[in-house]
């Protein structure tokens, strides 16, 4: 059975310009790098996130690449304040998909942006309807 999410995998085009995205913005921290020949890896942590990472794949051989595999729809994480969220990352830079956040199941706020590499990522505002 089914008892957590350990990881998520991004292909990406530029891995500096990646690792600089995700630790200067959203505050992971860089675990292990590794390079087979094949393929560059990435695998970011987070201090609010226990036993989950992001791994960062940069494909190196000409060929069968591994994003061919498939691509990852979009990564979501769950701020406690939207609407600061919001302004907070625009003013790094961010560019959001929507001028406001949607409305959801169970009240919850949401809204998409994209990260460096065309990556769809997604900020969740939980809140139950009274």
């Amino acid at each position: 059975m089914i008892k957590r999410v350990e990881h998520v995998g991004i292909i990406v085009s530029d891995m500096e310009g990646s690792i600089k995205f995700y630790e200067t913005l959203l505050d992971f921290k860089v675990r292990v790098r590794r390079n087979n020949g094949d393929k560059e890896l990435t695998f970011l942590s987070h201090q609010g996130l226990p036993g989950f990472e992001i791994e960062l794949i940069r494909d190196l051989q000409q060929g069968v690449q591994y994003s061919e595999y498939g691509l990852v729809n979009h990564l979501a994480f769950v701020v406690e304040d939207i609407e600061k969220a919001i302004s907070s990352y625009r003013q790094s830079g961010i560019v959001f998909e929507t001028s406001e956040p949607k409305h959801g199941i169970n009240g919850r706020k949401t809204i998409r942006f994209r990260g460096p590499n065309g990556e769809m990522l997604q900020f969740v505002e939980e809140r139950m309807e009274d």
